[in-house]
């Protein structure tokens, strides 16, 4: 049989503007949100649909057929591609900032140089956050420095989700077809729609953004009883930030409520709190020679609105069954609850737009593939009745409404223009000029070198630029380097920053570069 156009375009009218509206999504084209134009004719057509009792739920059996689980593993593979193209180019369009590719990668160099020491905090590395798991990763920069080895690895973090997904799939349901429907919407959500990780993903960096992966695999170990590796496991979590305890508490609860390994669950609880008090108490501050902490700011009373829009935007893509299937959800319980206990000095960590929500949302997806497998002939309730539909299409419309930046948007961002080129040219040859100097640099700038004699740049008061080393200025900084047109983050107002530099009797203005201004101490 020939096959025609027509014969690929969706004959239910509802699927087809769907279709147009994630493809327009996807694309990204005309703006950001231009999507939502059909997504609102999708919306009135199920409305209609509804109201004339025409409407049904699209059965998900082609997921099945052979032929199409090709294309979507090809799908899958496309995606990866992207994701880390878009990581490669963020780092040449200066899309990454000291805080916080900077500094961590910072800190990776200095460790393969055999220095536990952040040169922009100038103290330990577990001063501000405790990553001992992160550490391996400066085998790489022994080889051969590069920030790349950081994001790529934040990157393929990620991208090993949906592996692993299907992995415990496996093991949750009898049924390989079932396994593979529930693996390809789980991964999807995760790769496309749920803005909670997707926006993790798409921030700068966080140790904890490495954990995701070895969150699934210790469940992976727990369902297999291989009580070795899972125990490794769960020790290398803690290392990844001084929060991971909360994995410990989650698994411990979900265990006495959901499971018969209770005295695990017990233990598991009683270690993470305990972990979490020594790490963040006993062992971080010991490094900071008993400072103040830096980042910590408690309020759990405070922004009680946001913070119920925040539970709102983290669970409503999942449909609230967490929530409403509360034994496996309590997993994700403590790490949605360590954002919540933030003040309102911290709003961001209870926004879904930051990378607060690494954790939480790879606990909820874990907890879905539970939920989905041990209660999935409770959800037949959605083909009955207009109720039901009702509630769907309510809940399409949340969806749509709370897409994240899709793939290719964030690719075109990423893409470097040729003045970044340039920039980027003008800094290799000054970091071969500068090499045994010390340097202070616009934080956009930062990620670019590697080496332990750096700073960042920050402005007082008075406009007045200076190396800053949390909060004091110090002026032995051979060299303070600006790009104008880039990210100027910890100066307020680089125009007057700059005039300050040339009136200045201590720099003067190095010549020779046509998109950098590059000041070096005199005599």
């Amino acid at each position: 049989m020939k096959l025609s156009i027509s014969s690929l375009i969706p004959q239910n009218a509802a699927t087809l503007w769907l279709g147009i509206t994630l493809i327009l999504w996807w694309l990204g084209i005309a703006g950001r949100d231009i999507y939502l134009l059909p997504a609102i004719v999708f919306l009135g057509i199920c409305i209609f649909q509804i109201r004339k009792g025409e409407f049904s739920n699209n059965s998900i059996n082609w997921i099945n057929d052979y032929s199409n689980k090709r294309c979507l593993i090809a799908f899958y593979w496309i995606h990866v591609g992207l994701y880390l193209l878009t990581t490669i180019l963020k780092y040449y369009s200066f899309r990454w900032n000291i805080w916080d590719v900077g500094s961590y990668s910072n800190m990776l160099f200095n460790i393969s140089q055999g220095r536990f020491y952040s040169s922009y905090l100038g103290s330990h590395n577990w001063a501000d956050h405790f990553t001992p798991s992160l550490s391996p990763l400066s085998l790489f920069y022994s080889l051969a420095p590069s920030t790349h080895w950081l994001t790529l690895a934040k990157t393929i973090a990620y991208l090993s989700v949906p592996l692993l997904i299907y992995k415990i799939c496996r093991e949750s349901f009898q049924n390989k077809e079932q396994a593979w429907s529930v693996t390809v919407i789980l991964g999807a959500a995760w790769m496309l729609f749920y803005a909670p990780a997707l926006n993790s993903l798409y921030y700068e960096f966080q140790p904890s953004a490495l954990a995701p992966p070895f969150i699934l695999y210790a469940f992976l170990c727990f369902q297999r009883k291989q009580w070795l590796r899972f125990w490794l496991t769960m020790f290398v979590l803690l290392g990844f930030k001084e929060h991971l305890g909360a994995v410990w508490i989650g698994f411990g609860c979900f265990m006495v409520l959901a499971t018969p390994n209770k005295k695990m669950g017990f233990i598991l609880i009683s270690g993470g709190i305990i972990s979490i008090y020594l790490i963040m108490f006993q062992v971080m501050p010991y490094f900071r020679n008993y400072e103040e902490s830096w980042s910590m700011a408690l309020g759990p009373f405070q922004d009680i609105p946001k913070k119920l829009i925040y539970l709102f935007k983290i669970l409503i893509p999942l449909g609230f069954l967490p929530l409403i299937f509360w034994r496996f959800g309590i997993m994700a319980g403590p790490a949605i609850g360590i954002n919540l206990l933030s003040s309102h000095m911290r709003p961001e960590m209870y926004s879904t737009s930051y990378h607060y929500d690494d954790i939480p949302a790879t606990l909820l997806i874990l907890a879905m593939i539970l939920i989905i497998s041990s209660s999935r002939h409770k959800f037949k309730f959605w083909q009955e009745g207009k109720a039901s539909h009702w509630l769907l299409a309510g809940w399409m419309v949340c969806v749509l409404g709370l897409l994240p930046s899709s793939p290719m948007r964030e690719l075109y961002a990423a893409i470097p223009d040729k003045s970044h080129w340039d920039i980027r040219k003008e800094l290799v040859d000054f970091d071969q000029l500068s090499k045994e100097n010390s340097i202070a640099v616009q934080t956009s700038l930062g990620p670019q070198f590697n080496r332990t004699n750096i700073l960042a740049i920050t402005q007082d008061s008075n406009g007045n630029c200076a190396p800053m080393r949390r909060g004091i200025s110090v002026l032995e900084t051979e060299y303070l380097v600006f790009a104008k047109s880039l990210n100027h983050y910890l100066i307020e107002n680089l125009e007057q920053c700059l005039k300050k530099m040339m009136k200045s009797s201590d720099y003067e203005s190095l010549p020779g570069y046509n998109h950098l201004n590059i000041y070096k101490k005199t005599d």
